[in-house]
């Protein structure tokens, strides 16, 4: 006796698609909701303007003297990164080397030394950090920091000026 097997009639598959898409769409927008990105303190990439496009000439305003800034530099060199040497130059002073255990602590002596201008306030005294294009990042907002405990609210970055000869 053989035996034969009923044939039988194919099964229709069917994907519930319609549901599918909603759940996805849920799925996304509670991840769009809910996420947080990390902050970019700490993370930015920033590098210092190249010195040669310092030395571009641009259109120079003549300032009135009694709105003239007492211009002060602080130039830092880089040692692999950190901070190697700190130069301090006022507007009528030859550049001095802050030398020292603690330069950061110098540094901001020599800022807090600062005459202030009769009838004057901080705002009449420029400060601008001159630095080496691979100082890190980090050592140089801690000499901006520096320069903000001394009361110094405003303070300029420029590449380090090659000397002319």
């Amino acid at each position: 006796m053989s035996h034969k097997k009923k044939k039988e009639p194919p099964i229709d598959i069917t994907l519930p698609i319609t549901p599918m898409l909603d759940m996805s769409f849920q799925l996304l927008s509670f991840f769009m909701l809910t996420f947080k990105p990390m902050p970019t303190e700490g993370q930015m990439s920033i590098n210092l303007p190249k010195p040669d496009a310092a030395e571009t000439p641009t259109d120079k305003v003549d300032i009135p003297s009694d709105d003239k800034k007492d211009e002060y530099t602080i130039t830092v060199f880089s040692s692999q990164g950190d901070i190697g040497l700190i130069s301090f130059k006022g507007p009528v002073s030859a550049p001095a080397e802050l030398v020292g255990e603690n330069k950061l602590a110098a540094l901001l002596k020599a800022l807090k030394d600062i005459p202030k201008p009769a009838g004057k306030g901080p705002e009449a005294i420029s400060v601008t950090i001159e630095a080496s294009p691979d100082l890190s990042y980090a050592r140089l907002i801690e000499v901006m920091d520096v320069c903000k405990r001394a009361g110094y609210e405003s303070v300029g970055l420029t590449p380090i000026k090659k000397e002319k000869n």
